[in-house]
């Protein structure tokens, strides 16, 4: 249900690639997309990367999402402050975020705390998913964002939208 219901809302909004760095918050999405052939699913190790594909897909007519963990801004702030900040070329990020309130793990805290900082250095209009419900409305507002040429959008993945995301 919730995997399902988030890649059809991807397909029917004419995502059309998705460049992707695997984390476990996120992982049902990866594998749902990796399993289809709607969307073409690109699995890369380095954040960096992810973007610069979505990037270079987007110059050339494409509609791709970059999916990763919040921590892979801090891997991609060069290239997303040079696409973004320097040639106007935007892309649509959804980030799981890692460090949110009740987080168990030690480590993921400090991806919360520079997520927002480094969002706005980047200039990118933001919004949170909260549901599965939700997410249509926000992917379409999203890519209305995208489409003026001024902004990279960021959808954060909170926990009540993670956890719906692991429900069948």
């Amino acid at each position: 249900m919730g995997a399902e219901s988030v890649y059809h809302a991807l397909v029917d909004s004419g995502v059309d690639l998705i460049t992707a760095v695997p984390d476990s918050l996120l992982a049902p999405l990866h594998r749902c997309a990796a399993e289809r052939d709607d969307i073409a699913y690109i699995q890369v190790c380095d954040e960096a990367t992810a973007v610069g594909i979505a990037a270079g897909a987007r110059l050339a007519g494409s509609r791709s999402l970059v999916l990763m963990e919040n921590s892979g801004l801090r891997r991609a702030c060069e290239t997303l402050a040079r696409f973004a900040l320097s040639h106007r070329l935007h892309t649509v990020l959804l980030l799981s975020r890692r460090g949110a309130f009740g987080e168990a793990n030690w480590w993921g805290l400090p991806h919360e705390e520079t997520m927002h900082p480094h969002l706005r250095m980047l200039s990118a209009a933001t919004a949170e998913v909260d549901s599965v419900h939700a997410f249509p409305d926000l992917l379409r507002r999203a890519y209305n964002t995208l489409d003026t040429g001024q902004r990279t959008v960021a959808l954060i993945a909170n926990p009540p939208f993670v956890e719906e995301l692991r429900s069948r």
